[in-house]
């Protein structure tokens, strides 16, 4: 889903709202994420589950969730959240390294078999619930999102990439082929090999002077953009 051009802004955490003034039972919050993530995982839609269904799971009192999150969307959200992998540390890096490291990490996310089926439950909702989807790229999300813009940013400001790269597009180059070898055709990648051949097909297409040609010049063995 294509966002806007981007600002900077800090990477959205998932919503996770406390209410009232009683101290938090760690104990309970794992276990409604949990029990979210199972039903959902079991095949139970996002229509059908019910925060009733969770408590029942979860063995709290209904309450007690609303107490954490204030609606369906926020709970589903967060625990989705939880399935996530933190931003690997990009600092010192070359170009291509961060890129390989962020792209490769969609590897490790997308063969979860749990998040895997989590979020092709997910993308089900897509057309009933376009918000939800747009939710879990500006929660889950955003903070790999906003890396591969920091990392792209950066090779522009360099002169390593050519001026005026579309950051949103570019993205969605990176890490559409891993997310469709995955998700839509299911099928496993091995080694970071898929990575590298991803972020140098896009290199050799985005850098300010590729080899053997000048700038905006394209290989005698490609046609013209």
């Amino acid at each position: 889903m294509r966002k806007p051009p981007h600002a900077r802004q800090p990477a959205a955490a998932p919503v996770r709202t406390p209410r009232g003034g009683r101290q938090r039972d760690p104990a309970a919050d794992r276990a409604i994420l949990d029990s979210t993530l199972g039903l959902l995982s079991e095949g139970c839609s996002f229509g059908d589950l019910s925060m009733d269904l969770v408590a029942q799971r979860a063995r709290v009192a209904r309450a007690t969730i609303y107490r954490r999150w204030r609606n369906k969307e926020e709970l589903v959200l967060a625990a989705l959240g939880t399935l996530d992998l933190p931003v690997p540390q990009l600092d010192g890096l070359p170009l291509r390294d961060k890129l390989v490291t962020l792209v490769d990490q969609l590897r490790h996310r997308g063969q979860d078999t749990q998040l895997h089926r989590l979020i092709g439950s997910l993308l089900g909702e897509a057309v009933r619930r376009p918000h939800l989807v747009e939710r879990f790229e500006d929660t889950v999300v955003a903070a790999r999102r906003e890396a591969l813009v920091e990392a792209l940013r950066e090779g522009v400001d360099s002169g390593e990439l050519r001026a005026g790269l579309d950051l949103d597009d570019a993205v969605e180059i990176l890490t559409g082929p891993m997310a469709a070898r995955l998700i839509l055709r299911q099928r496993p990648v091995e080694s970071a090999a898929f990575a590298e051949s991803i972020v140098d097909t896009f290199l050799n297409g985005t850098r300010a002077n590729r080899a053997g040609s000048g700038p905006g010049t394209a290989p005698e063995h490609l046609p013209p953009p």
